[in-house]
């Protein structure tokens, strides 16, 4: 967990450095009271975020899947038409578009799979980008482990490496495909889906976004997750969180409507 305990030990130096420059009278803290502020805060931090990550495991498991959607053979006859190039993966430069694109071209491995369009390329580009971004499960266990256990096994290794960041903007490039891949067809996609699905899929989000918004407090590249999702948040008039109370129908008009919206939000986490 170094990567993580040193950004959040960081801020905790930070604020034993600010109290002291408030009272002058007051002694300044030794290194051993840093160190204990230190592992203070650092132990409280994480404690929360495996708190949301349990909560995010458990749900995950009621919410809908791709992979599981029955399509008929008239409705397989038309192909998408904006899935990823596998192609496109060549064009990929930072650490940032390739974790983003992996997620992108897992979630599309699903519509692939219910449209019963050839899948060996794009295993074949999530099997490199795998190797490069040295992703902590592999392609056999993104296919065939139950989600909350890939998850917590994925969440798991990412937490012994230090690198927590990299869960879950890994866990917000899937989230953002998926709302991409059911505005193209929501007439479609939100028929196969129930309530309770889409209910514990929004309790799915909001665990992942609770978890990203309290590492923002002190990783960058979690930050940069919330600006990326303020500039291109698309929302309802009632407002994000009521969303989980409307009814498929209501969804689905809203998908509609906005789009062009999903659209950009998805095409700007390849940029």
């Amino acid at each position: 967990m170094k990567r993580t305990l040193t950004l959040i030990t960081c801020a905790a130096v930070c604020c034993a450095m600010m109290v002291s420059c408030k009272n002058a009278k007051t002694a300044e803290p030794t290194q051993e009271e840093i160190q204990a502020q230190k592992q203070a805060l650092a132990d409280s931090v994480l404690a929360q975020i495996d708190a949301i990550a349990d909560e995010y495991f458990v749900v995950s498991e009621s919410a809908f899947r791709i992979p599981e959607f029955k399509l008929s053979e008239e409705e397989k006859m038309v192909k998408p038409d904006y899935l990823l190039e596998p192609s496109f993966a060549n064009t990929l430069v930072t650490k940032s578009q390739k974790v983003n694109a992996m997620a992108i071209y897992i979630v599309e491995l699903a519509i692939r799979k219910i449209y019963d369009i050839p899948m060996d390329e794009a295993k074949e580009v999530i099997a490199k980008l795998a190797v490069e971004l040295n992703h902590p499960v592999t392609f056999d266990d993104i296919v065939n482990l139950p989600r909350a256990e890939r998850l917590k096994k994925e969440y798991d290794i990412c937490k012994e490496n230090g690198d927590l960041a990299y869960f879950w903007q890994f866990q917000y490039a899937l989230v953002t495909e998926m709302s991409y891949i059911l505005a193209h067809n929501p007439d479609l996609y939100f028929s196969k889906i129930t309530e309770d699905q889409w209910r514990s899929f929004c309790i799915f989000v909001e665990s992942k976004m609770s978890a990203i918004k309290k590492l923002a407090e002190y990783d960058e590249e979690m930050a940069q997750i919330i600006e990326f999702r303020n500039k291109y948040r698309v929302t309802d008039p009632s407002g994000e969180k009521e969303r989980i109370n409307h009814s498929i129908e209501i969804v689905k008009k809203f998908h509609i409507a906005n789009k062009d919206k999903f659209i950009a939000k998805r095409n700007a986490l390849l940029q």
